[in-house]
């Protein structure tokens, strides 16, 4: 994991490490999850979603 983080991977729950690259959308109904570019939904854990706002926040302005 720690060597993934490094190459755009974030871990959003204690079951799914996501490639950001291939994150779709983020969705905050629901108790929060994402879309992947497969359409998949994943869950994404309450401990990690402000992690993953700032992420989403700094790839929007970069």
């Amino acid at each position: 994991e720690d060597l993934l983080t490094e190459h755009g991977f974030e871990r959003i729950h204690q079951s799914h490490l996501i490639n950001l690259a291939y994150l779709k959308s983020y969705i905050k109904k629901d108790g929060g999850y994402v879309v992947m570019a497969d359409n998949s939904n994943l869950p994404i854990s309450q401990r990690k979603k402000e992690r993953l706002q700032e992420l989403i926040g700094k790839q929007l302005n970069s």
